[in-house]
């Protein structure tokens, strides 16, 4: 049997100089609870998606090296630009933080045992966490019109290059 309360009648909001949730009524104090946790779960949400951490960091620049070498691909933009979407396809973290130098363009003595490659520093901002990664053959140079096709071979090892 349902027993009618004094709460049944009490409105949702109430105007005291502006709309405020009445906290008489059962259903606003269910709003104003969903409101708290929901404002707590975003902030957690953007807190966390907002910066790397080193496993991210670690996981996506590794992930990237397969994905680098799984195939041959066209050279368009850079072996830099190429890293940086590799990383991004990760879904990792946030990209926009995500720091790639080149450290190295074309070293290597070319004999067989020291091939000629091109390194990167891959970082994230506000992390002192980094991550050198080598592309052999080095990048190609750029001509209008004209993009080569490489087969990449990666090498990724913690620290700086």
């Amino acid at each position: 049997m349902y027993l009618m309360t004094r709460d049944d009648h009490e409105p949702v909001f109430v105007r005291k100089g502006r709309w405020v949730y009445n906290t008489r009524n059962p259903v606003a104090r269910m709003l104003m609870l969903a409101t708290v946790v929901g404002l707590a779960g975003f902030y957690l949400y953007v807190s966390d998606t907002g910066q790397w951490s080193e496993s991210e960091l670690r996981d996506a620049v590794h992930e990237a090296a397969r994905d680098l070498e799984a195939q041959p691909r066209r050279v368009h933009f850079g072996y830099d630009s190429m890293i940086r979407d590799a990383i991004e396809a990760t879904d990792e973290g946030p990209v926009a933080d995500l720091v790639i130098t080149r450290t190295g363009n074309g070293t290597g003595s070319g004999a067989a045992d020291v091939p000629a490659e091109d390194s990167f520093e891959i970082g994230a901002a506000h992390m002192s966490e980094t991550f050198c990664m080598r592309l052999s053959p080095p990048e190609p140079p750029r001509t209008w019109g004209n993009s080569e096709t490489v087969r990449l071979n990666v090498r990724v090892s913690p620290g700086d290059c």
